[in-house]
């Protein structure tokens, strides 16, 4: 028995040690007005035609993690977009803030960093495109896009004003003709991405959906071994939305581009799209 307890404490010992040494601190940051040394952010949500998006929810927090589970936030500014999609919010930095976002860290280990976090959880998702619609390859389960190195455009200093727009497409369906040679393997996995600008404009959101300003967008289609099929899925309403089809082969962990790439057009009605196997 003594020994059975000896196991036990010796197994458990490196897991209580671990959670000692994880920490994870949050804290409010905000001020009430701004002042002259006050960093501004301010700009319009929108879709691509421009249409004001109102009760989009963002936040900004200044970030710290010193290894891999101590992480220090504080919550610097937050705003909604309202009925005309126009936001702003203000915030201060210290000068050892500052300079830890502009400079290389001389600690080890510990990175700085600004986060903005987009809530579209208020937006009706059968009118637009939200991130909850990506439903395969990398699926997201939260109405939420956050990016946790955001660079403001521009130098950052005390006083200055940066505009940062943010785009989210409305959606549709539309009619996809996929066009096989007929040698399909059932057993691979197929998805149709649509690569559409999407959230803050010029960044880069986390995770592996996204490219500066842009996200992808897959969702799962089950093809068979035929020469045409006709899938529906829903898309961007934007100009230079394009689609195309992604394969995993049975038993890889990577999908790859499978077809040639199309570009949709606005508000489809009627017809099909073609995606040619390359």
């Amino acid at each position: 028995m003594l020994m059975k307890k000896r196991l036990l404490y010796l197994l458990a010992l490196p897991v209580v040690m671990l959670l000692l040494a994880s920490c994870h601190c949050e804290e409010d940051d905000f001020i009430d007005r701004p002042d002259p040394k006050s960093l501004i952010i301010k700009g319009v949500a929108k879709t691509p035609d421009g249409q004001p998006i109102p009760n989009i929810e963002i936040k900004l927090d200044y970030m710290i993690m010193s290894g891999i589970f101590s992480t220090k936030v504080y919550h610097k500014a937050k705003a909604t977009t309202d009925k005309d999609g126009d936001y702003i919010m203000f915030f201060n930095l210290s000068n050892k803030e500052i300079k830890s976002l502009t400079t290389d860290s001389a600690e080890v280990g510990t990175s700085y960093s600004l986060q903005m976090t987009l809530d579209l959880s208020k937006l009706d998702d059968k009118v637009y495109l939200l991130p909850t619609d990506i439903t395969a390859v990398h699926p997201l389960s939260e109405k939420k896009i956050f990016y946790s190195y955001y660079i403001v455009p521009g130098r950052l200093q005390k006083g200055q004003v940066y505009e940062q727009n943010i785009f989210i497409p409305r959606k549709q369906l539309v009619k996809v003709r996929i066009e096989t040679n007929g040698t399909i393997n059932e057993k691979d996995s197929f998805a149709i991405c649509n690569k559409v600008r999407y959230g803050i404009e010029s960044q880069i959101s986390d995770g592996v959906n996204g490219e500066r300003g842009y996200l992808m967008f897959y969702q799962p289609v089950k093809l068979k071994n035929t020469h045409s099929q006709t899938v529906e899925i829903s898309c961007a309403v934007e100009q230079n939305s394009k689609l195309s089809l992604y394969r995993l082969p049975y038993g890889e962990f990577n999908y790859e581009e499978y077809s040639s790439e199309v570009e949709v057009p606005v508000m489809q009605t009627g017809g099909e799209l073609i995606l040619r196997m390359h």
